[in-house]
């Protein structure tokens, strides 16, 4: 049996697992990025996030205005020190927020790239386990095919809401990327889940932030 370095064994792909839903054969693609599905939830993903980006510039810009205003119009010192104290938090916010859509746009690129690189293969379940929490995302352990053992301890997120899990994962997924290997480099972006169809697109990376 011919394997590949860069995903499951070739023999086995777009095969239908055993338990898994009766119409979840992954598509026969040379990469997932050509699945329409899978290309539409992605550009939705990416569409959100700028969209809140510009609501957010929005309301800053709308703060800074507001600010002036009210600035002009105090007249005691400690009034117009305490509107600078509030704008300097709405700022300190704001670029919180900037920066944490960074980090998603980010995930999002790592997700494509993963998609336009590697086909969806059917895997046999995507087990998130009890008494494990990962503060970057979700605990995962995958089962590549019907009676194989879980993987190692691997982490995985929505770019859009980090600790979703969708519980249909653990009866069958649609997967693609590398295979879990024991010892192996931690890598980010290592591969990308999703309900079979194509929605709910989560990247899948090394363990990186778990405690029991």
């Amino acid at each position: 049996m011919k394997d590949s370095d860069a995903g499951l064994p070739f023999d086995r792909l777009g095969t239908q697992a055993d338990g898994g839903p009766a119409d979840a054969h992954a598509p026969l693609h040379k990469c997932a990025f050509d699945h329409p599905e899978t290309r539409v939830a992605w550009e939705q993903a990416r569409r959100k996030v700028k969209r809140g980006r510009w609501i957010w510039h929005f309301l800053y810009a709308l703060s800074w205005v507001a600010y002036f205003v009210l600035f002009g119009n105090l007249s005691s010192e400690n009034a117009k020190e305490r509107a600078a104290g509030g704008i300097v938090l709405v700022s300190f916010v704001y670029l919180t927020l900037l920066y944490l859509r960074r980090d998603v746009m980010a995930s999002l690129k790592r997700i494509r790239r993963v998609l336009e690189q590697h086909p969806w293969q059917l895997i046999s379940a995507a087990h998130r386990p009890d008494g494990v929490k990962d503060v970057m995302g979700v605990p995962v352990q995958l089962r590549y095919h019907e009676g194989e053992e879980l993987t190692g301890l691997m982490s995985a997120r929505n770019p859009l809401r980090r600790r979703h899990w969708p519980e249909e994962l653990e009866h069958g997924a649609w997967y693609a990327g590398q295979v879990w290997q024991a010892g192996g480099a931690r890598t980010r972006g290592f591969g990308v889940l999703a309900v079979p169809g194509g929605g709910e697109l989560m990247e899948v990376s090394r363990e990186t932030a778990v405690r029991r």
